[in-house]
């Protein structure tokens, strides 16, 4: 029996060297290999064909639209879509213990099988080739692209679900640096915590269910590639620490625990793909990972994220690679990133640990259209001693781009409360992957690729990439303003006799205005109306009379425009919700919005009352400042007034309205503390 110690390259330092993995005693009984086809069958991907439809029935309908957002002119489907011919896998299982994986794009089967039984798969007319899985290349394939026109399917394999309301202020406590250094928490202020988006993991497994931080997070689907169930944490064959790195690096963007944990981006949905095998290090998990890929592609994710590499492998009859082959095209794991990326999904990848010499990048930070992440400390300029640096094999500079790498909070996954700081770059890519979720949840109308450019072109050094943190430490809330008008998701609730709708608005350019436009439910034409600016804080609104709503939902949307430019939220995506819905009288405040962001009044006013409510009586003389505003959000007027009695009554505020304009009045006293503001209107 042969004992080999494992030199992982799942990326994170106190992982560095694993226990020990027993191989057979003569590999040649017994074998993984892949098997390579010539064709898909003789029937073509064409629209109206049986085997259209039946590649449809296998892609989401978020994966259809995805992948027309981002390659509108491109065919919806190709040959490479279209699923193996079952007859090919029956015939070949008829010589093989198993069929472990199906690979659609590439066109090839892995099975375990015996040296005795290949020849007679190899003589099967349909079969291109064998390779065992241990070598470390396999050919190219050439599918026909074959034009198709888009469809729309009726079903939906996913729903993504929809966050909580009102879950208050997100508290940070250890976790505030990591979100910090990204400018995510000014993000989290505006609502956006990424909803609507869907992030893939590919990892090693994943304890979620247990930990008060991750165990109500969105997980649509999960899939074990090794074991071939739908079960993600550690089962009875599993080492112990099977599900660990997994589960911390998830964590890290899932996690929601006051004071604790605030992941980058709590309230998007998950896919959980485990692929790697702790035990071994070993060219098949390459296979399960391309496996992973193509499953979470189809079912629509949006992100794919993987703290996983390759270069050494420790098994019987596997190929180490050579830096060589890290030229961003050639490895499994580089190619079908790079599949992934055609088809309109952001893939983020960890650089690797192997740092700090130059060309140490592995596979697949290598890939071509991949973000490659490098860790810094916690400062965030400076690199992680660890973290793998560039440039790849063919010289092009890698990494990409740069997160916190030291210290990253992250659960203990063996404490239903506990948290850990872990160091590697496994930990800063999730929190880049969790930052593309952001983006994408607030720009769900911009394809993959300009995403990923405005990270890049607002990053901390995207004048000048070098090969240790690539443009360097990212800089969320600064891309998301490049990108184009920053609107948040709507806020509603009743003030006094009117329904006030919110919204929070930001853009690299001046606002010159914006409007929201509602309807009651069922009704055909949208009426529109002025939104005035509230404040500096970004803040812009409307007040609807309720007297003037029937009791049924209603909706709105906005458009808004800078100097530059001109944005509408939600905006016009197919099979997605492009209004925000509402029935008079609810109270609808984003997870993480401050209520000082918001236009509330911290006690209800009418015209006709003639003392202060309680709270504004006062034991002495009092001077208050009140200043009234337009709908615009310019100041009409403002007045001094002593309450020598610390009494207030309708004669003062008829001294200030004196406009038949609605306005907004906002109360301070003389030390400039805001008592109250009105930003219902009132008539003359």
């Amino acid at each position: 029996m042969n004992i080999t110690q494992k030199i992982p390259r799942i990326l994170i330092a106190n992982m560095l060297s694993f226990v020990i993995a027993c191989m057979p005693l003569n590999a040649q009984n017994s074998g993984y290999w892949r098997v390579f086809f010539r064709d898909k069958g003789n029937e073509v991907v064409a629209p109206g064909s049986t085997l259209w439809y039946t590649t449809l029935s296998i892609h989401s309908q978020r994966c259809l639209d995805r992948r027309k957002l981002n390659n509108p002119k491109a065919p919806l489907i190709t040959l490479e879509d279209a699923p193996i011919p079952q007859e090919y896998v029956q015939a070949v299982s008829k010589f093989a213990d198993t069929v472990l994986l199906q690979l659609r794009w590439n066109n090839y089967i892995v099975v375990k099988t015996d040296s005795a039984r290949l020849a007679s798969i190899k003589n099967l007319k349909f079969v291109k080739s064998l390779q065992r899985t241990g070598v470390k290349l396999f050919p190219a394939i050439d599918n026909s692209i074959t034009s198709s026109a888009f469809i729309q399917r009726k079903d939906q394999t996913l729903t993504v679900l929809s966050p909580k309301d009102n879950c208050g202020v997100f508290r940070y406590g250890p976790s505030y640096n990591q979100a910090q250094l990204l400018q995510v928490p000014s993000i989290h202020q505006m609502g956006i915590t990424g909803q609507g988006a869907l992030v893939s993991f590919l990892d090693s497994g994943f304890r979620w269910k247990q930990h008060v931080a991750t165990k109500d997070a969105h997980v649509l689907a999960e899939y074990d590639f090794i074991r071939k169930d739908s079960v993600t944490e550690n089962q009875q064959m599993d080492v112990s620490s099977q599900d660990y790195h997994g589960s911390i690096c998830y964590s890290t963007v899932s996690g929601f625990q006051q004071d604790s944990l605030i992941g980058i981006a709590p309230f998007s949905s998950f896919l959980l793909a485990k692929t790697e095998d702790i035990p071994t290090e070993q060219h098949l998990e390459e296979d399960n990972y391309a496996a992973a890929v193509e499953w979470s592609e189809a079912l629509g994710a949006d992100i794919i994220s993987s703290s996983l590499g390759y270069s050494v492998f420790n098994q019987p009859f596997e190929e180490d690679y050579v830096f060589t082959d890290f030229d961003g095209k050639t490895t499994i794991t580089s190619r079908i990133v790079n599949q992934a990326v055609k088809r309109g999904v952001i893939c983020v990848t960890a650089a690797g640990n192997d740092g700090p010499k130059d060309s140490t990048i592995i596979t697949p930070s290598d890939a071509d259209s991949v973000i490659a992440v490098a860790a810094t400390v916690p400062e965030g300029n400076t690199p992680a001693k660890f973290t793998s640096r560039g440039p790849r094999g063919d010289g092009k500079i890698k990494p990409d781009i740069a997160a916190q790498g030291v210290g990253v909070v992250c659960i203990n996954p063996g404490d239903s409360l506990g948290l850990s700081a872990a160091n590697g770059t496994s930990l800063a890519t999730p929190l880049i992957a969790g930052s593309m979720s952001l983006m994408v949840s607030a720009f769900p109308e911009k394809a993959g690729h300009e995403l990923r450019n405005a990270l890049f072109s607002t990053a901390m050094n995207a004048k000048e990439k070098n090969t240790s943190l690539g443009f360097g430490l990212a800089q969320v809330h600064t891309a998301m303003l490049e990108t184009g008008i920053l609107i948040s998701p709507m806020t509603t609730y009743p003030v006094g006799q009117y329904q006030r709708i919110v919204f929070l608005l930001q853009s690299a350019f001046p606002i010159i205005g914006a409007d929201i436009y509602y309807r009651k439910k069922g009704d055909v034409d949208f009426q529109s109306i002025p939104a005035f600016r509230h404040d500096t804080l970004h803040s812009w609104a409307i007040d609807l009379l309720r007297d003037t709503l029937d009791n049924d939902q209603y909706e709105c949307y906005v458009i808004a425009k800078d100097a530059k430019r001109l944005r509408m939220y939600p905006p016009i995506l197919p099979n997605k919700e492009r209004v925000f819905t509402f029935v008079p009288n609810d109270t609808i405040i984003p997870c993480g919005v401050p209520m000082e962001v918001l236009p509330l009044h911290s006690y209800p006013m009418t015209i006709n009352e003639t003392t202060m409510p309680d709270g504004f009586h006062v034991p002495m003389p009092r001077s208050y400042r009140f200043q009234t505003y337009s709908l615009n959000g310019s100041l009409l007027t403002e007045h001094f007034l002593d309450l020598a009695e610390g009494t207030y009554t309708d004669s003062h505020l008829s001294k200030l309205i004196e406009y038949s304009t609605i306005v907004g009045l906002i109360v301070r006293n003389e030390s400039g503390i805001v008592y109250s503001t009105i930003l219902s209107p009132y008539s003359k």
